[in-house]
């Protein structure tokens, strides 16, 4: 079956705008992320950069096409001139300023952005539905899981975060939109707004995914045996 047709371009000003928050979210994330963990002015911005434009780049090379800010600057400078904008911020909010409402909202808004962005870059590519959900989900979580690695810490989509799951209902949604003729600019901040809210939500009400644990006191080369 031919893919649907994605009527918005991808390289119009509309996603432009789209790609301009998305990079202004995760280098906010990112920079916080690199604030708690004492890293210099440099390590700040490269964090927040790196976690800006992750998500992108692996889906660029995902499609076999050409990175995008390999091609354009400006995503570059704007999440490094973001990063360290945010650096006074998080020296207001403390020690525990990652886990503080404002960077977590972020985080949120940086994934709902990639993840439908991806999702409608690979639609336009030509990509079934089904991969462009897997593409977009992958675009929007990329960047988190690079920050947390970097920092040391459990990335949150594999410790148990109502996360990935937020991104793959929302590239759902909008692929399912477009199939049935949707306009796409109505359709691609639909989806938007429903992963940000997925997600906003799930922190809010503290929502949790089954984690995998052996149990206290047992050897978990042996997880058959039983604890004392």
């Amino acid at each position: 079956m031919t893919p649907p047709t994605v009527v918005l371009s991808a390289t119009g000003p509309p996603v432009t705008i789209l790609e301009a928050i998305g990079t202004m979210a995760f280098a906010v994330s990112g920079a916080m992320a690199a604030t708690r963990h004492r890293m210099d002015v440099f390590g700040v911005a490269v964090l927040g950069v790196i976690a800006a434009i992750a998500g992108g780049t692996l889906r660029d090379l995902l499609l076999s096409e050409p990175v995008s800010w390999l091609r354009h600057w400006w995503p570059i400078a704007l999440a490094a001139a973001t990063a360290a904008a945010t650096i006074p911020i998080a020296l207001r909010l403390g020690p525990n300023v990652d886990s503080r409402r404002t960077v977590l909202t972020a985080d949120a808004l940086g994934l709902a952005v990639n993840s439908v962005l991806g999702c409608l870059i690979a639609l336009n590519a030509g990509t079934p539905a089904g991969i462009a959900v897997i593409i977009g989900t992958t675009s929007g979580i990329t960047g988190g899981i690079i920050r947390d690695v970097l920092t040391g810490q459990p990335p949150a989509v594999f410790t148990g975060q109502f996360y990935a799951l937020a991104a793959i209902a929302g590239t759902t949604l909008y692929a399912l939109l477009i199939r049935t003729g949707v306009n796409a600019s109505f359709g691609w901040w639909i989806s938007v707004a429903g992963v940000f809210a997925l997600r906003a939500y799930a922190l809010h009400r503290d929502w949790t995914i089954v984690t995998i644990a052996p149990r206290t006191g047992s050897d978990p080369h042996h997880p058959h045996q039983a604890t004392t």
